[in-house]
Order: C-alpha cells, then sequence, then structure tokens
C-alpha cells in the first residue's frame, strides 16, 4: 500500500497501528505520551484543512469546523497529510501549553509543560479531570507527506524534526512533545498533567498505513 499511496485519496492513509512488542523491545526508541482521545488524520492543501477518523471517513465539519480552520492556518506547506488525536486533554487548564518538537532538558520540560497552569497539582499523583465541553485541539504526532511526496520511507524522527518545519503551534493545534531515554525525568510531569500511558516508537520505523507496526508499543505510566 505504501509504495502506490495516492495523496488525495483519504482512505489509503488510515493509522499505523501498534503492535504486539512491548516497549521493552523497542530499538532505540523515541517516547511521548499517549493522548487520550479520537485518532485523527489531517489532510491540508492551500490552506484549506479536512479531518477523517480511522476508517478514512470525515469527521463532521459542524462540529470540529473552528478546529479545520486553525489547522489549515498553522500550516506552512502546500499540503501536508499529518497523524495526531482530537483531544480536549491539551486545552485543559493543566495542559493548555505549548509542547513543542525538540526536547528540552528535564528542568526545563517541566517548566514549559506547566506554564500557564491556574491551579496548583495536590501531588505528583494527581490527575488533570477531563472537563465536559472542553475545547477540542489537534495534537499531531506524525507528518506523512509534505507537498504531494510521500515521507513513509523516511525514519520517523526524521519526520519529526520535519513536522515542526511545516506545523505551527496554536491553542488548538499543538505538536505532541517527545524525548528519548532514560524517560524517568518526565513521568511525574505527565502523569500529574493527566497522562497514563506513553508511546514507544523506533526512532528508525517507517509508517505503514492501515497496518500494526511491532516497531510500535504503548506501556502504562507507573504509578508513584
Amino acid at each position: 500500500m505504501s509504495s502506490a499511496i495516492v495523496p488525495n485519496d483519504a482512505r489509503a492513509w488510515r493509522p499505523q497501528t501498534f503492535g504486539r512488542r512491548s516497549a521493552r523491545q523497542i530499538s532505540d526508541p523515541i517516547i511521548e505520551p499517549l493522548w487520550s482521545g479520537d485518532r485523527a488524520m489531517a489532510h491540508v492543501r492551500r490552506g484549506r484543512a479536512e479531518l477523517f477518523d480511522e476508517l478514512g471517513e470525515s469527521f463532521i465539519a459542524g462540529l470540529v469546523a473552528e478546529l479545520i480552520d486553525a489547522i489549515g492556518v498553522a500550516t506552512r506547506a502546500q499540503s501536508v497529510v499529518l497523524d495526531g488525536y482530537l483531544t480536549s486533554q491539551a486545552t485543559q487548564d493543566a495542559s493548555s501549553i505549548s509542547f513543542g518538537l525538540e526536547a528540552p532538558s528535564s528542568g526545563e520540560m517541566a517548566t514549559q509543560l506547566l506554564i500557564g497552569q491556574r491551579r496548583r497539582l495536590a501531588s505528583d499523583n494527581a490527575v488533570v479531570p477531563f472537563v465536559p465541553n472542553t475545547p477540542l485541539a489537534f495534537v499531531a504526532v506524525d507528518v506523512l507527506a509534505v507537498d504531494d511526496q510521500p515521507l513513509l520511507e523516511i525514519p520517523l524522527l526524521e519526520r519529526k524534526r520535519l513536522l515542526e518545519s511545516v506545523l505551527d503551534e496554536t491553542e488548538l493545534v499543538r505538536r505532541s512533545a517527545y524525548v528519548r531515554p532514560p524517560v524517568d525525568p518526565w513521568l511525574s510531569t505527565w502523569r500529574a498533567l493527566g497522562f497514563g500511558a506513553l508511546a514507544y516508537k523506533a526512532s528508525n520505523s517507517r509508517y505503514r498505513p492501515g497496518e500494526s507496526s511491532d516497531d510500535w508499543a504503548t506501556a502504562l505510566i507507573p504509578a508513584r
């Protein structure tokens, strides 16, 4: 599928899913928080975006109209295909911040993640509640094509860097944070922001739309 994929065929760009390996078996991983919400593929062409679900069906435009407009404005390239999540997790008080793409030091990461927080968390074990009617954001985790050129054979780490160059961050459009091992310095912060699991993805992994990949795995964030 990947070699014959058609840029304008939304159904061909179904998201790659996690395989059966454990996180410990992932070679040279990139580690990122696992977002809660609906997996979504964003297709943008000349500033106009469309959002599709895991089956390639279009999300109801009226329900995500503001978000669709925001994705189009945030995109710098003529066309892109993005893998991400529709989630209210990124617009709640404790996580309404810019996650950025390049991973800072652990101290900088903690400071960055907590900018804009308007209340103190009771402890590192506190979980940010999901607030009804909180606006949805699109959190991009991968870029699969730029200007009609598929990037499926490019290693994940390079795609992550390309993502930063083609997508600006706004209130409703984010790029997911990622780090390299060791992940321990980030666990308490991500736990406090409401994340319950992590995604481990091999930094050299390719992308196979609609398939599961043993180069990707999930793991629960251990309780303190």
